[in-house]
């Protein structure tokens, strides 16, 4: 770091230091005289406390103020006098990795707030209520600063990217929760009349069952998260170019096809047990907040998130076309990968209840083991279907990034699969036959087997597909694109995908304008020097480039 760097890192840690030292003494005094707003009788403030919190909260400030004021004015003469100190790392660094964590601190408090505000006899409003305010501000002061000269290129964008998106996807971690909570509540009052909440209650003393304002507040918190979750969606729109942006928005995406996964698996895990087998559910395992087979809670919020980021990655294509086939191509992968998952867990639960069937152990195989199995199974049999349309539209785009990565993320589930599951049948049958069994070994020794055969499945479909493919070759083999490309796919980038893909791109004179009702032809003016070259440095195949040569050579 330079002399310069220095300076500037010493400047903002002593400016940070004393905002929050200045944030400390105003969470304090506002405690205190919101105990007497609140009236909280387990809380009430006592002479002493108001004036240790008063005194303490004018020093903070006016300490803050000085010393804090002095490196704040060194910061803007630091800024006049170099036009790049706005887009220092030093300054990205400390902004954003406070406002990062500011932001989650003060959503998470005023979310717990809201809620308790519904509960009767609530405790400890003031302090959620001082703690939300006072972070809450010092976001908006630093988020003020930051978009005063917001950074524009080199480690400072890094440091604004991460900031950005990685908040977003904190909050994504806080709205699950809340939402789980406040539409499971919701649902248990509009639908089964409180019966969740009551069955959970059990009669506990002070418990809230399903209380109207206590939903209410509930669900009030959760749309207090989704405020600001979209508000950071809305903080980085013009921010359509980043890599960050792409990779965020697919976690987060990938996020919401889990919870739709979940919903549709308790959905017809629970259509099993009580239609199939006939069991029967208390209502708290039903509705409720948190409960075990809710199925309205997770599918919405699926349903929400997905679609959410969805329009997000959508706008950004918008801007840039180019990028396309490969956004749509990627989110089709997740989505397979993920149904596959649980498609494949589920062929395994079946293959162990089978084997548990014939071969009894002390674990017995009972009507939720099969509910499971054949829920996780019927959830993620969509797995099939997008993978076959992603090696379809990864044919016709030439782009098979996307689908490299779901052929390896399936294998490399496959080998864990195979090999953790054969290490741990293996290390089963090997005590039993030396007299010294695990307990309920038979049972240990069918979930390794099952695992293991379902590994091996997953591993020889997936592992003849990447040989085909070409996938562990330097580069892969071209693939032919249909006559009619996909609705709303651009074909005008295939230089550019060819080579994120991993294979030698063809050059701008070899690439021909794709026309309606054709296969894309690839004219080639290479020298064949160049061809030989590309070869022996491993940038194409063997029959790339003889189907080269043929070309030129008529």
């Amino acid at each position: 770091m330079t002399l310069r760097g220095l300076y500037r890192f010493y400047l903002y840690a002593v400016f940070i230091a004393m905002l929050l030292f200045a944030t400390s003494g105003v969470i304090q005094l506002l405690t205190v005289l919101l105990q007497s707003v609140f009236k909280d009788p387990n809380n009430t403030p006592s002479g002493a406390s108001l004036v240790q919190a008063l005194v303490y909260g004018i020093v903070s400030l006016i300490t803050a103020a000085l010393f804090g004021g002095l490196h704040y004015w060194l910061i803007r003469r630091d800024t006049r006098n170099d036009p790049m100190a706005g887009n220092s790392a030093v300054r990205a660094f400390f902004l954003n990795v406070v406002e990062l964590i500011s932001l989650p601190l003060a959503v998470g408090s005023g979310t717990s707030m809201i809620s308790a505000i519904g509960q009767h006899n609530a405790s400890g409003l003031s302090s959620s209520a001082a703690f939300t305010i006072t972070f809450l501000g010092l976001w908006l002061l630093l988020e003020w600063e930051r978009r005063r000269v917001p950074a524009s290129s080199g480690t400072a964008l890094v440091f604004q990217r991460l900031h950005l998106y990685g908040t977003q996807l904190i909050l994504l971690f806080i709205l699950t929760s809340s939402w789980l909570q406040s539409i499971g509540q919701l649902v248990d009052k509009v639908f089964f009349g409180g019966a969740g909440a009551l069955a959970t209650c059990a009669g506990s003393t002070g418990c809230q069952g399903s209380d109207l304002a206590a939903v209410l507040a509930n669900v009030i918190s959760t749309l207090w998260v989704v405020l600001f979750w979209i508000g950071y969606g809305w903080l980085s729109r013009n921010d359509t170019a980043s890599v960050f942006r792409r990779v965020f928005h697919f976690i987060g995406f990938g996020f919401g096809i889990i919870t739709v996964l979940v919903g549709i698996y308790r959905g017809v895990t629970l259509i099993f047990l009580l239609a199939i087998f006939k069991g029967s559910l208390p209502a708290n395992s039903i509705s409720g907040p948190f409960a075990e087979y809710d199925v309205i809670s997770p599918l919405s919020l699926g349903m929400l998130v997905v679609g959410a980021y969805v329009i997000w990655l959508r706008k950004a294509v918008l801007k840039h076309p180019e990028e396309r086939v490969s956004v749509f191509l990627t989110g089709l992968a997740i989505a397979a990968a993920l149904a596959g998952a649980a498609f494949w867990s589920g062929c395994g639960l079946i293959l162990l209840n089978i084997s548990g069937h014939f071969f009894p152990s002390t674990t017995p195989v009972t009507p939720e083991n099969w509910a499971t199995a054949i829920a996780l199974f019927i959830a993620g049999i969509a797995y099939i279907p997008l993978g076959l349309l992603l090696r379809i539209r990864s044919t016709q785009a030439a782009f098979l990034v996307p689908l490299r990565g779901f052929t390896f993320a399936l294998l490399g589930g496959g080998i864990l699969a195979m090999a953790i599951g054969g290490a741990t049948a293996l290390y089963a049958y090997g005590t039993a036959a030396l007299g010294s069994a695990l307990d309920n070994w038979v049972y240990v020794a069918q979930t390794g087997m099952a695992a293991f055969v379902i590994g091996v499945l997953i591993v020889g479909i997936y592992l003849w597909t990447s040989i085909r493919e070409g996938f562990f070759g330097g580069s892969m083999k071209q693939q032919g694109v249909e006559a009619k490309p996909p609705a709303g796919e651009v074909h005008v980038a295939t230089h550019d995908l060819a080579q994120a893909n991993g294979a030698p791109g063809p050059s701008v004179k070899e690439t021909q304008t794709m026309q309606a009702g054709q296969v894309t032809t690839v004219a080639t003016t290479q020298p064949v020097g160049e061809i030989v070259d590309e070869l022996l440095a491993g940038k194409i195949s063997r029959d790339e480039a003889v189907a080269r040569i043929e070309k030129v050579a008529k």
